[in-house]
């Protein structure tokens, strides 16, 4: 049944979008990692290049790699020179075929080689190399760039430095008889074996039949250290392009175009060669200063136009960074922002097969760098969009919501729903923000209140004895109507990227559905907790593993929530007849908390915004909250609510 909306008028609060950091989200990696990215085969797992000359390999699920390839021998490494780049062929899963760049051992010329995964083994790789292209580069060792990338056109992108040094003495941007300080764009398909060089032209590149210039797309580059393309809206190629003394820039590159360096950094003139525009210049998108006392920017590093869809960032902004000043900025279009300054000189950005997003970090003060992930900001019961969870009741006695909104204190009541009805808040529009819904047993309807738009939605889902358990189970950033049958132990879960309706035989009658993101890939995981002997029997989202968990008693009531702040679900109980929280984190940590008493509701939520969740009770007995903050300590609050109500973070578990 499609489902019909109505538009009504519900009054909205202005959204927050801040995103959270999870610092060190992989272990193991090496003193220098330069970059992460995906295969795009499907299999989940992320590549980190060290500078050195390893790529390393992490399973889904995992955060510790293994390694993937060596070539160390064959690497010139330190300061800007290394393995700096590598991409995988669009029809990787089934060629095998992945592309490195680096600098050469012993004289630092770029290389782009071709290399296989193991025919055997799919994480490792078969060091057997095939030179697609050798561009010699000066006695300087910087200014290399460093990225490689496949373009939605299926041809391999490069991004060179102009040599070195400073002002580009030989002009090598401006010259198009060399490969330096430029976009290069080369066809590796259907090459036959024996070809010199292992490359075709792309016969549309714009400098075809000119000596020297045929793998040009576009020029004027300084050093175009890193680079993405948009993977969603014309997947246009977004560049930064490091400055010298003064201006950093940000460069969307078209074919043929001169993108300026040396006459221009930035918009500004250098006064190298006079101020004339040459010919098919292309300012860059935006530029920002690096120059002046108390100035802390220095370098700037290219990232991604943000297409994730756990909303770590509002979608279709392009996100960067500063090398020097570990700020981490955003440009929604028309303006600059800084996101977050952080402790970390950044050196790249990567992107998983989900579009989310990571940092990498150079080494600091002689310790490992870093791989960070940008996390999303799911946050249970969040009617006011501030990522903090708000004390709110469902009063199925006058069909009625009562809402504290955290960001102000303003109270809402939305009368909404009918006697009988089971309170299921959440996010169904993607906005950021709960909304209000309702599951009616006696027809199986789910109704709700879209704050994205005003409207209201009912659609027919499940059947009458189902027990509703809607979340995010697509990974698209909006919640799924999705039911436990207790009478057939299945689940039934229509997502709303497609409306495909998966189903899964996992359950029994009499267990407790406790859907949560146990596995940290940003999808709910069909889980169950069983009374009869106290496991918890969960189908991982990412890989289609089954796990099975002993964590509680029979008379515990499942309370599952993020703890540890690492981004999934930890196994948690609260047991009434001792009042008495048993958490088992996913990192390892058990904690026992006497925190309740017989009678009281468990709501697990985010009330003070540190992205972990926080141990609560709602007690029927006289409506108070009582909150254990994990940053801001105990709250007990003023009433908010009766007897028989439902408390709301019940219902909706991050």
């Amino acid at each position: 049944m499609f489902p019909i909306v109505l538009t009504i008028f519900v009054p909205a609060i202005a959204q927050n979008l801040p995103f959270r950091l999870k610092q060190n989200y992989l272990s193991g990696i090496g003193n220098n990692p330069v970059l992460v990215t995906n295969a795009g085969d499907g299999s989940r797992r992320l590549f980190v290049v060290e500078q050195a000359g390893v790529i390393k390999v992490v399973q889904p699920g995992s955060t510790s790699p293994t390694v993937f390839m060596d070539i160390t021998s064959r690497v010139l490494s330190g300061g800007e020179r290394g393995l700096l780049g590598l991409a995988f062929h669009p029809q990787y899963s089934t060629n095998r075929r992945f592309f490195v760049y680096y600098t050469r051992q012993t004289d630092g010329a770029i290389q782009i080689a071709e290399y296989q995964a193991s025919l055997g083994n799919p994480n490792v790789a078969d060091t057997t190399e095939k030179i697609i292209i050798t561009i010699p580069h000066p006695t300087n060792a910087n200014h290399n760039g460093g990225t490689v990338a496949f373009g939605p056109d299926g041809y391999l992108y490069a991004g060179t430095g102009d040599g070195g040094s400073g002002n580009d003495p030989p002009n090598n941007a401006q010259n198009i008889n060399v490969l330096l300080g430029k976009i290069i764009r080369l066809d590796v398909n259907n090459v036959p074996p024996g070809q010199v060089p292992q490359y075709n032209i792309p016969p549309d590149n714009p400098f075809v039949g000119v000596a020297g210039a045929d793998e040009i797309y576009a020029i004027g580059m300084r050093n175009p250290f890193r680079f993405s393309f948009d993977r969603g809206g014309t997947h246009q190629l977004w560049v930064g392009d490091v400055g010298q003394d003064s201006w950093e820039e940000v460069d969307v590159i078209t074919r043929g175009g001169n993108f300026g360096w040396r006459i221009y950094e930035g918009t500004h003139c250098t006064g190298l060669d006079g101020c004339g525009f040459p010919a098919n210049y292309v300012p860059p998108v935006f530029d920002y200063s690096s120059s002046g006392a108390g100035n802390p920017r220095c370098t700037v590093i290219g990232g991604h136009v943000y297409r994730g869809a756990q909303r770590a960032i509002p979608f279709g902004n392009y996100i960067y960074a500063d090398y020097c000043s570990g700020e981490i900025l955003t440009w929604n279009g028309s303006q600059q922002v800084v996101a977050l300054d952080t402790t970390r000189n950044i050196v790249s950005f990567g992107e998983d097969e989900d579009g989310e997003l990571y940092v990498v970090g150079a080494p600091l003060a002689g310790g490992p760098g870093s791989v960070d992930k940008i996390m999303g900001n799911r946050v249970s019961a969040d009617f006011d969009g501030d990522l903090k969870t708000d004390r709110a009741v469902y009063r199925p006695s006058d069909s009625t919501w009562y809402i504290v909104n955290s960001s102000n204190g303003g109270i809402r009541t939305v009368p909404f729903g009918l006697p009988g009805d089971i309170a299921t808040p959440e996010d169904y529009d993607g906005d950021g923000f709960a909304d209000t819904s309702v599951f009616r047993p006696s027809n199986a309807t789910w109704y709700s209140l879209r704050s994205a738009d005003n409207t209201f939605v009912f659609e027919q889902f499940g059947l009458s004895g189902d027990i509703p358990q809607a979340g995010d189970f697509d990974g698209d950033g909006k919640a799924d109507l999705t039911v436990f049958r207790p009478s057939s132990g299945s689940w039934f879960s229509r997502r709303s990227k497609d409306l495909f309706i998966a189903t899964a035989a996992w359950g029994l009658n009499g267990d407790i559905p406790s859907a949560g993101d146990f596995d940290g890939d940003g999808r709910m995981d069909f889980t169950v907790w069983r009374p009869s002997d106290g496991n918890w029997y969960t189908i991982f989202s990412t890989n289609g593993n089954i796990s099975i968990n002993g964590w509680g008693l029979t008379g515990d009531i499942p309370a599952q929530g993020d703890f540890d702040g690492d981004g999934r679900c930890d196994l948690a109980v609260f047991r009434p007849s001792s009042g008495q929280w048993f958490l088992r984190k996913s990192t390892g940590t058990i904690q026992v908390t006497s925190w309740g008493l017989t009678g009281d509701v468990p709501v697990t939520g985010d009330y003070d915004g540190d992205a972990i969740d926080d141990i609560a009770v709602f007690r029927p007995a006289n409506g108070v909250w009582y909150i254990v903050g994990s940053s801001s300590g105990i709250v007990i609050s003023s009433p908010w609510g009766l007897s028989n109500d439902q408390p709301v973070p019940k219902y909706d578990t991050p």
